[in-house]
């Protein structure tokens, strides 16, 4: 196994398995175990697990980020991303609840919620993918209000009330093992951000 190979597994390993459990019941050991890559080698390429869980939520955010450029494309229409974002996040959930038999929540709002009272690395990461997030919806909030979509209003402060209430459902969705509830997400976007309420259903 190459060096970069093992790196990424390291990676790829890490975040999957705090995802699925937690930073705290996840171990170094199971990491390296279940990744095939030996102990020394760990420390080789990573300080603490802390460093490693860092650089494992950016990895999988560079993945993430492609799959937003596409849905966010200023080739669409604004509301048509929005649609096409809601759909992206049902997709993620129900794989990983076909997957591993429960709702999984958001990894980055997961990690941070539990770690940002003890990490500050890991708070720092999570809160700035948030606002990364949030810098999408700013965008598409404001060609929705440029093409009249939506009434005029602070792009900005939406896109943050946006973001919050999305990962509030998800996480909701977590806390009840229940898909149902983002079935309320496109109505109550719609909802805050007053576009025809024709147009949630």
């Amino acid at each position: 196994m190459r060096v970069c190979d093992s790196k990424l597994r390291l990676l790829q390993t890490a975040h999957e398995l705090i995802w699925r459990q937690s930073y705290g019941s996840v171990g170094v050991d199971q990491i390296c175990e279940q990744s095939g890559v030996k102990k020394g080698s760990f420390y080789h390429f990573f300080r603490s697990k802390s460093e490693l869980t860092v650089a494992a939520y950016e990895n999988y955010w560079e993945q993430s980020r492609l799959v937003l450029d596409r849905i966010f494309s200023a080739q669409v229409p604004p509301l048509e991303r929005l649609d096409a974002y809601f759909e992206n996040i049902r997709r993620s959930q129900t794989e990983h609840f076909e997957t591993h038999g429960r709702v999984l929540g958001c990894p980055f709002v997961s990690l941070g919620s539990e770690l940002s009272t003890q990490d500050e690395a890991i708070r720092l990461m999570a809160q700035k993918i948030g606002e990364r997030k949030c810098r999408y919806l700013e965008s598409t909030l404001r060609d929705a209000i440029d093409t009249a979509d939506i009434p005029r209003q602070d792009a900005r402060l939406l896109a943050q009330e946006l973001h919050f209430y999305i990962v509030g459902l998800i996480q909701e969705a977590k806390i009840g093992n229940n898909l149902a509830v983002l079935n309320r997400m496109k109505s109550g976007v719609y909802r805050i951000i007053g576009a025809p309420q024709a147009l949630a259903t």
